[in-house]
């Protein structure tokens, strides 16, 4: 049951989807080791149903490589650590690899020190944040994850998009049943939901677009829409985005303090260029400001097994609640993705993800019957 209208969507098979994103990135001359990064955190958006995160953040990648704002030859590298710390300077490389690198480190030094911090900076779009809080959850400890991005909406009362469209996810560790996993965004509206109401014909789940010129409040993305040729989620918005509630513009600013206050060589939302249009041409600069994460891992004032039989126990409450009309059972949040991902489920893919794929995937001169092809020779 769901008060939301349903997106139209098409079914893939994940693995073959993947075989594609390392294809094509090869193609655009990244290493093995970098396409095979990038293609399985991408995958790992579809995967786990992120509709806008999956497939749909394909294109940012894509489109960086070209520019040559992304440098498809750099490494990223730890530049500087303590006992419980770490920072990684991506040189332009992807979030995806950066990112990873920093969460692996991470979970490295919080078994010795039981909590660690990560920084990143210098880096490109990293997609789903869920990717890379599961990878504590599966060694048994808890993790926070979230970056800021260019900007996407306005301070509270304002009008104008200063703040990050930032990604917040958290983990802990499962027992049982899978691990609980809350991957969110601190925003009421990104570019990728913008994009996909404005395709699919439909109003946003609230007024959270303000009409430059008068300040009204309106749900109605079509009238201020910028689509972008060969793009199915890259997009202009000329209606400057808008929180909802005080509480969630409170929570952006949280994100903000991670990623870039406390971050070193971080740079803030405000201080990154904008708006999507902006990184069409080739940039001296990443499209990332900042990254932090931190783990903790509780074997070292606990048994190792009780972070997961205290989630069980949380969650068989929590999915033993009463029922509304019409709800046939209750989820936890990342419950379905990592059920589904058990399973090797087929994903869902919006149909305009799907469209700009296949022509990313003609314009590095491949094409889906020979990836097909390939794929089911292998």
């Amino acid at each position: 049951m769901s008060d939301t209208p349903k997106l139209e969507t098409i079914t893939h098979d994940p693995d073959f989807l993947e075989h594609c994103y390392r294809k094509v990135l090869l193609a655009l001359e990244f290493s093995d080791e970098h396409a095979q990064i990038v293609a399985a955190c991408v995958s790992d958006g579809d995967r786990n149903g992120k509709l806008t995160q999956g497939m749909g953040v394909f294109e940012i990648p894509v489109l960086l490589a070209r520019t040559g704002t992304m440098d498809v030859e750099a490494i990223p590298e730890i530049v500087d650590d303590g006992p419980t710390w770490v920072v990684v300077d991506a040189y332009r490389s992807s979030g995806q690899w950066a990112v990873s690198m920093a969460m692996e480190a991470a979970i490295e030094k919080a078994r010795t020190s039981a909590i660690a911090i990560g920084f990143v900076r210098n880096f490109n779009d990293a997609g789903a944040f869920g990717t890379y809080v599961r990878l504590a959850a599966r060694e048994g400890m808890f993790a926070l994850a979230t970056n800021n991005s260019l900007p996407l909406v306005s301070p509270w009362g304002g009008m104008e998009n200063v703040l990050s469209g930032a990604p917040f996810a958290a983990a802990s560790p499962g027992g049982e049943h899978p691990p609980i996993v809350s991957d969110i965004q601190a925003i009421e509206v990104h570019d990728g939901d913008l994009s996909e109401a404005y395709f699919q014909g439909m109003k946003l789940k609230g007024e959270f677009l303000v009409n430059p010129d008068t300040g009204e409040l309106t749900a109605d993305p079509a009238p201020y829409f910028q689509q972008m040729d060969d793009y199915g989620r890259i997009s202009d918005c000329t209606a400057p985005t808008v929180f909802g509630t005080p509480r969630m513009y409170a929570f952006n600013l949280f994100t903000e303090m991670l990623s870039t206050l406390i971050n070193p060589g971080a740079r803030s939302s405000p201080d990154t260029p904008g708006p999507p249009s902006y990184w069409l041409e080739p940039r001296d600069e990443p499209l990332t400001g900042g990254a932090c994460m931190i783990v903790i891992d509780p074997s070292h004032w606990m048994p190792a097994e009780e972070p997961g039989q205290k989630s069980d126990r949380l969650v068989e409450q929590v999915k033993a609640a009463r029922r509304r009309p019409g709800v046939d059972e209750i989820f936890l949040p990342g419950e379905r993705g990592w059920k589904a991902m058990e399973r090797a489920e087929p994903v869902q893919i919006l149909p305009a993800h799907w469209e700009s794929f296949v022509q990313i995937v003609e314009s590095v001169g491949l094409t889906i019957s020979g990836l097909k092809a390939d794929f089911d020779s292998a």
